[in-house]
């Protein structure tokens, strides 16, 4: 090989040198093999990576040669694009139809058919889960953490999310409750994790088929009333003007006073929007390396999705652009189909009149008076105003269930509304989601340009009803290069804070080494990467190129932030160095100065071509004196 071509061939790291040859990385992870403590956090696992043998698993929608920036999941370099549909097939009855076979389906795509690539049929198993797939981790040196799942089942994994946020304290401790009797009765071997979403996304209980785990970690949720709720306390949502002072108020003035109150709701509105898609997104990002379709069974009183300026209100800052969360909806619906999670909604409040007959009800949509409004004394006819609030009351129920309806049809789950039994709804969403087929095809249709494709399923037997992914966005694979910088150091900041739980769409592993002789009194990370998750993209010069980002965010005991190192390690490598990275790692690595003191590192690393993050934790303690040799 030529000096130049060498040069080309090579692995580029930023700021220094890492490792010239990935061989080096391997054997540098290798040299550790005393028992591991556990991390703690999230959903990390010492389970290492091993590329020849047990490549890390495709838990996305679409596997395809390179990745769409929105994509969370392993990716697999193949010379197609496979796109993953899970199809539930009932009959009139609502029960599962088990019996169909690859030659009854038939997929289109834009309404063109497609030939299917891979048709399987995935049941229940009602056996309990060995102990290998119960905990699949394996025993890594103290100083060696990854992100690699823990849970490796052979049946459908399910999450039950209680959302905090979007619901009133009165509903929240009803929902625990209605927990709890579920987990009474909870299959066995059926694996469950917790999430609990308040202003922060916290992982409450790992997977786990143990009911009493599961109801310890609900057991210990303690009821917060919600900062971005009206009233979250329960009832209905409260005015700070009382009746009496709105019917002593000149028109003039009451109307500032409301619209000044309609902008703060709407502001809380907004951050009640955003927290709760930032949650769903790390969800994603959490359970992307899973195999397989992912229940999440989500305990809300719901969102709303859309926040429209009010057409009554006169200022021009409250009548100008309406707040528009459909985009963002959109992407945090596609980042979970593309993590095969499929959302079943459940609405937690219980049944309800309307209320403007609510005892406690005091004011109109609009935040006035409502004896005021119903009896004409604010202007405009009685009943006109009264048909006015009942409509009103109305389209609220309406657009809270066409929310949960919508993240339902586009991640191929459902929506339980208007019950008082929400164990009964835990069950069925667990059920619902238990049998299904597994269809892939090939998509004929190559024009990557970002645009929608609807999705169609169709079986040749009468009388069954399909329920799916309404379709997906053929994103460019190369779309992540244009996404803003801002945004980007945005999601990898997200990522590389403790308040989400880890991420597992690239799978890595970690060795921390403290300050040293060797180390030159540096504290050194050095990353392995699967390489199968990450995506190389063959360029003009005929070399296969790559890119991985790698960080550290360095926090306290207590969880306050110290600092973020980072690094990029860049390739370009001949074939015959592909192959033999693909039977390695891919390098990356980080040295900085830290004190003595005891802390926790939240790793993180993003492949720079698809934009896919992996993260874990570990508990670190640089001692007050080192050890010659290093560790």
């Amino acid at each position: 090989m030529s000096t130049n071509t060498a040069q080309q061939g090579s692995i580029m790291i930023r700021n220094f040198v890492v490792f010239v040859v990935l061989a080096i990385a391997a054997a540098t992870l290798a040299q550790d093999n005393q028992p591991a403590s556990q991390p703690q956090g999230g959903a990390q696992s010492t389970q290492p990576a091993q590329p020849a043998s047990a490549p890390a698993q495709p838990a996305a929608s679409q596997v395809q040669t390179t990745s769409a920036p929105s994509q969370p999941a392993t990716v697999l370099k193949f010379t197609s694009r496979l796109v993953v549909v899970d199809v539930i097939a009932t009959d009139h009855k609502g029960n599962p139809v088990t019996d169909l076979k690859r030659e009854d389906f038939t997929v289109q795509e834009d309404g063109k058919e497609q030939p299917l690539r891979v048709f399987e049929f995935q049941a229940p198993s009602h056996a309990p889960e060995p102990a290998t797939a119960q905990d699949a981790a394996v025993k890594l040196a103290p100083n060696i953490f990854s992100n690699a799942p823990r849970f490796k089942p052979s049946t459908l994994l399910n999450v039950l999310l209680l959302d905090a946020l979007n619901t009133k304290t009165i509903d929240q401790k009803r929902a625990r409750e209605q927990m709890l009797q579920f987990l009474e009765k909870l299959p066995q071997g059926q694996p469950v994790a917790v999430y609990a979403l308040g202003t922060k996304l916290r992982l409450l209980q790992d997977f786990t088929t143990d009911p009493n785990l599961l109801k310890d970690a609900v057991k210990n949720l303690k009821g917060k009333n919600s900062p971005v709720l009206n009233n979250p306390a329960g009832g209905p949502d409260i005015t700070g003007i009382s009746g009496l002072a709105q019917e002593s108020m000149p028109q003039q003035m009451l109307q500032q006073v409301l619209e000044f109150q309609k902008e703060e709701t709407a502001m809380q509105t907004e951050l009640r929007v955003r927290l709760t898609l930032d949650a769903l997104d790390s969800i994603a990002r959490s359970l992307a390396g899973y195999s397989g379709r992912k229940n999440l069974i989500w305990l809300s009183e719901s969102f709303p999705m859309q926040i429209l300026a009010d057409e009554n209100m006169n200022s021009s800052r409250s009548s100008s652009t309406p707040r528009d969360f459909s985009q963002e909806f959109i992407k945090t619906a596609t980042q979970l189909t593309d993590a095969q999670v499929a959302v079943y909604p459940v609405d937690i409040g219980e049944l309800v009149g309307n209320s403007v007959y609510a005892d406690l009800s005091n004011t109109d949509s609009t935040g006035g008076y409502m004896g005021r409004t119903l009896t004409g004394r604010g202007g405009g006819n009685p009943r006109t105003a009264a048909n006015t609030e009942l409509g009103q009351t109305s389209n609220q129920q309406f657009n809270q269930h066409t929310s949960m309806n919508d993240i339902a049809d586009r991640t191929g789950g459902k929506a339980f509304y208007n019950r008082n039994d929400v164990v009964n709804s835990i069950g069925k969403a667990i059920d619902d989601g238990s049998s299904y087929y597994t269809l892939a095809y090939a998509p004929q249709n190559k024009d990557w340009n970002g645009n929608f494709r609807k999705i169609q399923v169709k079986v040749n037997r009468s009388g069954v009803k399909l329920r799916y992914r309404t379709g997906y966005y053929a994103s460019d694979p190369r779309a992540y290069a244009k996404v803003s910088e801002d945004r980007r150091a945005a999601d990898f900041r997200t990522a590389l804070s403790v308040d989400f739980p880890v991420s597992t769409a690239v799978a890595f592993q970690a060795r921390v080494r403290t300050p040293s002789a060797e180390t030159k009194n540096k504290t050194v990370v050095n990353y392995a990467v699967d390489p199968k998750a990450i995506n190389f993209e063959t360029q003009a010069d005929g070399l296969r190129h790559a890119g991985v980002d790698c960080a550290v965010a360095v926090y306290t005991r207590q969880g306050n932030l110290i600092n973020v190192h980072g690094n990029t390690s860049n390739a370009k490598l001949t074939d015959e160095q592909f192959g033999n990275i693909m039977k390695a790692y891919f390098p990356c690595n980080i040295q900085f100065d830290l004190s003595p003191g005891d802390y926790v590192f939240r790793m993180g690393v993003r492949d720079t071509n698809t934009g896919l993050i992996g993260s874990t934790n570990a508990i670190v303690t640089v001692p007050a004196t080192t050890a010659a040799g290093g560790n």
